[in-house]
């Protein structure tokens, strides 16, 4: 049977089965397949990324149904909350804080973030990864750590939890007869960085207009699940350190890290903060910030405060217990948790469903307002430590073609959104636009829900990566400023990225050998049938 399924293989033509492949179709009929994507109308390079990935895999004989929602709600829910879906288009933003390696390979793919809300959103279950998981946490040199970081990306590879595609270079703009920015911070997310959104100066009247087509999903801390929510919310909240552009740790409202052992970190607090209400920033909030997070199991941080036994606070010094070493607690923990008022939560009924749309913090920034789907108003805190030099308005737009109008006339000075592939040539004849370019150390992919059939097969999941047109999204779709990867630690992130892995070329007939060999089969219609 397999010898002669092998010969029948290369009677396949455009993806159309010759006729004696119906003797061959012995098991059920792979069902349709849900690939849950962004809208045409507002993210068109996403979803055009999902429709050759779907044309491709139809010609394996799946019947593949773009399922287009919108961003953030419902999709957000759908993707990380209820897992409603067989395929997601899952783009994964860069950022200096997640440069570290944990965020896209423990924090995506650990058993502990499979749960509503956690990162794990296609169930993902490798006892090999777990092993791995404490054995690179408690390595703190870091040519130890990467080897072992290095085993978990081969893992990954061969188990295909996702189908990596690209790694985007991502081109934002400022309008310079609104917006100045002097001495720009190179960072993986571009203009959106602290780092270069505290430097911006109005040309012009009033606050810097920033454009983008997210709006916050959640202002809770507790509850909230996507980068773009961290992000403005630390506008508002201020962390103990905060990952420069390079991805090391900067201080922030630490004045001083001390590691005193593998198990022990000693923050010390910066003197004089307070918060918006005018009480002052103790190290009791910070301890408590960090107890409260870890007992609510607040989705964003649970891996990262997993390995937290005890915080305790002393005056100014705040003392990290830990379970076990761990070579990312600095960066993943104390770069990412927000400093909360105890004031305000400790007695709060219900907190996770608080829509804190008030929010008291000690951040850079204040919320002026949020009116939903239309704008954000922040407030500078001219007497925070690292106060801004402008307060900040971002402008929701529905299609990021629209925001990039809005920018060149002037009714904005900030493009947030990356610039569309098709006008970025256009925009850099525009003599008051400049134009920034930031390659990502994020990355799209199709990830899959691994929890049930047809993706809990992984020889499926392994054909699949030979399906993906990389080459043909890059040029077509995302104008050639991106690039094939094949591990999730992509190669912007060199010191990290494991450069022996190789991006599988585009290959039907690899593909369909995959699935031959796992007793696959097709019938006469040419539809993908699971062994018998």
């Amino acid at each position: 049977m397999r010898t002669q399924t092998a010969i029948l293989i290369s009677g396949l033509v455009s993806g159309v089965a010759l006729m004696p492949f119906a003797a061959l179709a012995e098991g059920r009929e792979v069902q349709t397949i849900s690939f849950l994507t962004w809208p045409a109308s507002n993210y068109q390079h996403y979803y055009e990324t999902s429709n050759y990935i779907a044309e491709s895999w139809r010609e394996l004989g799946l019947d593949v149904q773009l399922n287009p929602q919108p961003f953030p709600s419902p999709m957000v829910a759908m993707w990380f909350t209820d897992h409603n879906f067989d395929v997601v288009m899952s783009v994964l933003s860069g950022s200096p804080t997640r440069l570290d390696p944990e965020f896209f390979t423990v924090s995506q793919f650990a058993g502990i973030n499979d749960k509503p809300g956690g990162g794990n959103v296609g169930g993902f279950h490798s006892e090999a990864l777990e092993a791995l998981i404490p054995e690179q946490r408690r390595l703190y040199e870091p040519e130890a750590r990467r080897a072992v970081i290095f085993q978990i990306q081969k893992l990954l590879h061969d188990e295909q939890p996702e189908g990596l595609i690209a790694s985007v270079i991502n081109t934002m703009a400022i309008n310079t007869d609104r917006v100045k920015l002097d001495d720009y911070q190179p960072s993986p997310d571009g203009v959106r960085s602290v780092w270069n959104m505290l430097r911006m100066e109005s040309l012009v009247e009033g606050p810097v207009k920033l454009g983008w087509t997210i709006d916050q999903d959640s202002w809770n801390p507790l509850v909230f699940k996507t980068l773009e929510d961290l992000d403005r919310l630390a506008m508002i909240y201020d962390r103990l350190v905060v990952p420069g552009p390079d991805g090391k740790p900067r201080m922030w409202a630490a004045e001083r890290i001390d590691v005193v052992n593998d198990t022990t970190i000693e923050a010390v607090l910066r003197e004089g903060m307070t918060f918006s209400d005018g009480q002052p920033v103790t190290a009791e909030d910070v301890a408590f910030s960090f107890r409260y997070l870890k007992e609510k199991e607040a989705p964003y941080f649970r891996t990262a405060l997993v390995n937290l036994a005890q915080v305790e606070a002393d005056g100014n010094r705040v003392r990290f217990t830990l379970a076990e070493p761990s070579a990312s607690f600095v960066a993943q923990a104390l770069g990412q948790v927000l400093i909360l008022p105890r004031h305000v939560w400790e007695t709060m009924e219900a907190p996770q469903d608080a829509k804190n749309t008030e929010p008291v913090g000690s951040g850079a920034w204040s919320l002026a307002y949020w009116r939903q789907g239309q704008e954000i108003s922040f407030t500078r805190r001219a007497e925070h430590f690292m106060a801004p030099r402008a307060d900040m308005l971002m402008v929701k737009f529905g299609a990021a073609e629209v925001l990039a109008a809005a920018l060149r006339s002037g009714e904005i000075g900030v493009s947030l959104q990356p610039i569309v592939p098709t006008i970025v040539a256009e925009f850099a004849t525009q003599p008051n636009l400049r134009l920034i370019r930031a390659q990502s150390n994020g990355h799209m992919s199709a990830r899959y829900n691994i929890r049930s059939e047809p993706f809990s097969h992984k020889a499926l999941r392994q054909a699949l990566a030979w399906a993906i047109p990389r080459d043909r999204i890059i040029e077509d779709v995302l104008g050639g400023d991106a690039i094939p990867i094949a591990t999730p630690l992509v190669p912007s992130n060199a010191f990290w990225s494991d450069p022996d892995i190789e991006v599988q070329a585009y290959d039907l007939d690899r593909a369909r050998a995959i699935l031959t060999e796992a007793g696959f089969s097709w019938d006469a219609n040419g539809r993908l049938h699971y062994p018998e």
